[in-house]
């Protein structure tokens, strides 16, 4: 009996041995660089869900309300409340930059987080349109809070192997969003679904909360031991090259502000004159004029008026609502694969190649869909079948997710000249929330107007005009280095470079000679 209780107990040391084993081996598992990059990216990532839940909430919320009328809304007010999300961007995008550079990143996505509860909530307890303009106005500043922070603290948190791979996840989280709320739009109504995906939500402002600040934030502000611990934290002592390279470079920056401090006085007066001075030169001036025409291209595409105002498309187009969510959700996870596909094809095909051959696909599918909602209307089709309504309609959502969207952001991170890249960058932001703000707020006195079809046709026309004039002065960019680029927008072609250097050449013979 002695021998087997020692037996037994020599059993249980050497089974709570290897369990201990495993359950540190798993631990070390979860506690290396790539899963700790992973837990804190995926604060954003959640976020970015969140952003992409309001957009999918939409056409729950103003179908419902047009057949229930819960709450009255006239043209007027339903369109303020859609084209909100235009103007609140660029707000969140500039309060976002402030807290970004004064607070810190961690608590500019934690703001947003916070705002966005603060928008389902108040959506919660709506039962007049002042409630729902409060909300709306919450979530689009979060929107805009989170998009403009969102990317700088991924690429912050993240090893340069990971960062792209972790800055693709963006897009996707927003379509991830939009997906979830059709889907879910399908069984509740709209008091129902801004509660369920409240709780969508939640996990994103947990996930900031339990996340460290922005070791590139602390080297700002001089905490350096801070930054270290952090920097560390998250990418093990592989990468102390760049963070004693960060810190060096930030403390030449303070010497130098110190000594500058006594200009400050004339910020303003600066800012005016580099403003005038940067306008005049090519390399700013043509790529500000072609994101100008990208912009438009992107936000008049056509998916953003769909998506806004569902019930209208869909009825003009189908002649029923019936299956609205359903072909919707379909919609979304084309948009997926579309999305999967750009940055295939972008790898392969030359950009102003794909920007003629898309948006030219986007101008006919446009005329297209004009065409047959026109057709359909006065009974002018010899066979009206809902095949050809669903086709066109995911031929326009995989044109615009493959080309004409991914486009515009891609060749936006290219063109703009180094020095003014900042600058460039707020310029095309106040671009899009304006072409954004006129698309969702004309869009239902169009529909009234001049119908769907008329819609659709200012819309090729507009890509038409704009297509043209960004082919005229936007050159190839793939495969070229910014600098490249810059010199092109400057002037100084490949051919201009050799044959400075061949007169170069030729003057040190004469010398020599």
């Amino acid at each position: 009996m002695t021998i087997y209780f020692y037996c037994i107990h020599d059993q249980f040391y050497v089974v709570r041995y290897f369990m201990s084993m495993s359950l540190r081996t798993r631990y070390e598992r979860c506690s290396t660089p790539s899963a700790k990059q992973c837990f804190v990216v995926s604060s954003v990532i959640l976020n970015m869900i969140s952003y992409g839940l309001t957009t999918g909430y939409n056409a729950t919320l103003f179908s419902e309300l047009r057949k229930t009328r819960e709450i009255a809304l006239d043209i007027h007010s339903e369109s303020w409340l859609a084209s909100m999300m235009g103007i609140t961007l660029f707000v969140g995008s500039v309060i976002g930059s402030l807290v970004m550079e004064t607070i810190g990143r961690r608590s500019a996505v934690l703001m947003s987080s916070i705002f966005m509860i603060c928008g389902w909530t108040s959506f919660s307890f709506a039962s007049s349109f002042p409630v729902l303009f409060i909300a709306k106005l919450f979530q689009g500043i979060s929107a805009g809070i989170g998009t403009n922070v969102g990317s700088i603290l991924i690429a912050e948190y993240s090893s340069p192997k990971y960062r792209g791979s972790f800055i693709a996840t963006i897009p996707t989280g927003l379509l991830l969003g939009i997906f979830i709320s059709h889907t879910f739009g399908m069984f509740y109504g709209w008091h129902q679904l801004c509660i369920i995906l409240l709780f969508f939500s939640l996990p994103g402002l947990i996930a900031i909360v339990f996340s460290p600040e922005s070791p590139s934030f602390l080297v700002t502000k001089g905490r350096y031991d801070e930054c270290r611990k952090i920097f560390r934290w998250l990418r093990g002592t592989d990468e102390d090259d760049e963070l004693e390279t960060m810190i060096k470079t930030n403390m030449i920056l303070q010497e130098t502000k110190k000594v500058e401090f006594c200009n400050v006085s004339k910020l303003i007066q600066n800012k005016l004159a580099y403003g005038v001075t940067a306008f005049k030169k090519k390399e700013f001036r043509i790529p500000v004029l072609i994101m100008m025409h990208l912009s438009a291209i992107m936000q008049f595409s056509g998916s953003l008026v769909c998506d806004m105002y569902a019930l209208d498309v869909h009825t003009a187009l189908y002649g029923t609502d019936v299956y609205m969510f359903k072909v919707m959700t379909s919609l979304d996870v084309l948009r997926l694969v579309a999305t999967v596909s750009a940055v295939y094809i972008t790898s392969r095909v030359r950009r102003r190649s794909m920007l003629l051959v898309f948006v030219s696909l986007n101008i006919v599918t446009d005329l297209c869909i004009a065409g047959h909602v026109y057709a359909r209307q006065h009974g002018l089709l010899p066979f009206d079948h809902w095949a050809i309504s669903l086709f066109l309609h995911h031929f326009l959502y995989f044109i615009i997710g493959t080309g004409s969207m991914p486009l515009a952001i891609i060749i936006g991170g290219e063109i703009f000249p180094l020095a003014d890249r900042g600058f460039c960058s707020v310029i095309s932001r106040i671009f899009c929330s304006v072409y954004m703000f006129v698309n969702i707020k004309s869009a239902p006195y169009l529909f009234s107007s001049v119908g769907v079809d008329g819609a659709f046709s200012l819309y090729a026309l507009i890509h038409s005009y704009s297509l043209i004039v960004t082919l005229i002065l936007l050159p190839e960019t793939k495969d070229k280095t910014l600098e490249r680029i810059e010199d092109e927008f400057r002037g100084h072609t490949i051919a201009n470079h050799e044959e400075a250097f061949e007169m170069k050449d030729y003057d040190v013979r004469d010398d020599g000679d």
